[in-house]
């Protein structure tokens, strides 16, 4: 039986992974294998190469603790289009230090 969503942007879950994940990961694996049609290596360094590119894909699916919601490839994206010619600047709290012994 189908069940609706709860809102529109809730994420698909396929077995044990998001349908977004797996679309990124496929999508690193695919620019692999048109780079590996530009740039002939020979076998091992391909496999090298897919791994590393699989992994870098798995890479930007991570969630960091410090943004929780949004993954590595979103923060990457904000990271690139921020403006550089604006300052923010940034709170520091004082935090004491507590010793022991």
């Amino acid at each position: 039986m189908y069940r609706n969503p709860k809102n529109t942007k809730q994420e698909i879950k396929l077995f044990a992974f998001y349908l977004l994940d797996i679309g990124i990961v496929a999508a690193m694996l695919f620019i692999a294998n048109y780079v590996m049609k530009v740039i002939p290596l020979n076998p091992v360094m391909s496999i090298i190469y897919y791994i590393l590119s699989g992994a870098f894909g798995i890479f930007l699916c991570a969630k960091t603790p410090n943004h929780p919601v949004d993954r590595n490839a979103s923060v990457l994206l904000h990271l690139f289009r921020m403006d550089r010619n604006k300052y923010h600047a940034v709170d520091v709290k004082e935090f004491k230090v507590i010793r022991k012994g």
